[in-house]
């Protein structure tokens, strides 16, 4: 049978992402309806002082990818993470943190297609299932193209969201600007309903993990980059901006909510955000919160997608996983691996629908803990790397982490409302740690 010729190298680099594709894919995966409606979950915990909170999950996440940036910088691009901790580590553990990790945003993937299915079903009078399989439809389309196309397509949606943030923080600090009294109001929203620490400082401390698992996809950037055109330069330039960036859109949005609106009116479950604009009197505040939900939801659901199936591909090329999610089409996209992806996405949402007060909690519970594990085997493979290595520059921070990420860990057990949580996401790293051992007996490692 005839090949196709294979492609120059002119037109294989015209067919990569570009850097603002790299950014934008994982702004993608990072902002998606847990901004605009968990928020609310987060200020309920911590009441305003919730922003010391999302300047420590930040400044965390930020760390992690100077130890990412140096590990991608030192492979020279090639691998993501999980390619990182099999060098570094070994193949058993990078089985447990990729497969971890693909857990992870698979049940992030169908979550969202479940959240979307819920919006769609009530503005068309249609079952919810349907919704949902109208996106997990379009998220394959979109995941179906080239990568130059993939890339464009999540950026354009990636930059509504972040125009509308922008658009939300702008209008909401310049309507205090204008009202007269701009401190006195914010002033007395922070202050007057149980002071700046209703909660306590315990609280603003729980918190701390809670947010890091919100900022989870600033690593996408790392695999991401593995499919862009100059790899080495978009790694660098996300790993010093991305977090920062992720950070201003949350913290700028959080500080204009409770700028305007007493923390005790944030109920959680509702968004905040269309209260801040109802607040406002904002025209078609309620459509514009609808629209804005809905293409964070699709964005997310889409590099949500993008990501399980490049992680997939990787485990298989490590010998991690069977050797057919390796196989891509002519546009560089690992149809099987997309295959299963989706597979994965469609088991989530018949659970939400099945059973959605059993088996969806437990689910949803099971992948939130996870990326803290990741983080911490991350910094684990730097501090081992780095002990060989005279470039290594962040060993401290390394130290920092493997100190630091257990403690949040065990706060996560001490918080009553998220100890099942924690029990669930360590339940998941102890199976697949079985599984490791079974496959490795098999010789299905290396």
């Amino acid at each position: 049978m005839a090949h196709p010729p294979a492609p120059s190298p002119a037109s294989a680099s015209q067919s990569r992402f570009k850097g603002i594709h790299v950014a934008m894919i994982s702004i993608g995966g990072i902002i998606g309806a847990g901004l605009f409606v968990g928020t609310s979950a987060t200020i309920a915990a911590a009441g305003p002082a919730v922003l010391l909170s999302y300047l420590a999950a930040g400044l965390v996440v930020w760390l992690v990818m100077r130890l990412l940036g140096g590990l991608a910088i030192t492979a020279r691009g090639q691998g993501s993470f999980i390619t990182h901790i099999a060098t570094h580590i070994g193949s058993r553990t990078a089985f447990i943190t990729g497969w971890s990790y693909a857990f992870l945003w698979a049940v992030t993937a169908g979550a969202q297609a479940v959240a979307g299915g819920m919006i769609i079903g009530r503005l068309a009078h249609i079952a919810p299932l349907w919704g949902a399989l109208v996106l997990v439809a379009i998220a394959w389309s979109i995941n179906r193209l080239s990568l130059r196309h993939y890339g464009q397509a999540e950026t354009g949606l990636s930059i509504f969201k972040l125009l509308f943030l922008g658009g939300f923080i702008a209008l909401g600090l310049g309507w205090l600007a204008l009202s007269g009294h701009p401190f006195a109001i914010a002033f007395q929203n922070i202050t007057a309903h149980g002071g700046v620490f209703p909660k306590g400082g315990w609280a603003v401390i729980g918190a701390v993990p809670m947010i890091i698992q919100t900022f989870t996809g600033c690593e996408i950037a790392i695999i991401a980059a593995t499919d862009s055109d100059r790899p080495l330069r978009a790694i660098a330039r996300t790993m010093r901006r991305l977090p920062l960036q992720v950070l201003f859109f949350y913290a700028g949005s959080v500080l204009v909510i409770i700028a305007l609106l007493p923390w005790s009116d944030v109920h959680v479950g509702q968004s905040p955000f269309l209260s801040v604009l109802e607040y406002l009197k904002v025209p078609l505040a309620r459509y514009a919160a609808i629209a804005v939900t809905l293409v964070a939801v699709l964005s997310c659901l889409n590099s949500a997608v993008y990501v399980v199936s490049r992680t997939l591909k990787e485990l298989a090329s490590l010998r991690l996983a069977p050797q057919k999610l390796t196989l891509e089409t002519a546009r560089h996209v690992p149809l099987w691996s997309l295959r299963l992806t989706t597979l994965l996405e469609l088991l989530v949402i018949a659970s939400a629908i099945g059973s959605p007060e059993t088996l969806y909690p437990v689910l949803l519970g099971s992948s939130g803990g996870l990326i803290l594990f990741i983080y911490f085997i991350i910094a684990i493979a730097y501090w081992l790397w780095g002990r060989q290595s005279q470039t290594a520059t962040a060993m401290p921070v390394a130290r920092g982490l493997i100190l630091l990420i257990p403690i949040l860990g065990a706060i996560l057990l001490i918080l009553p409302a998220a100890r099942g949580d924690a029990l669930l996401s360590l339940a998941v790293i102890l199976v697949l740690s079985i599984i490791s051992l079974l496959a490795l007996s098999q010789r299905c490692l290396r």
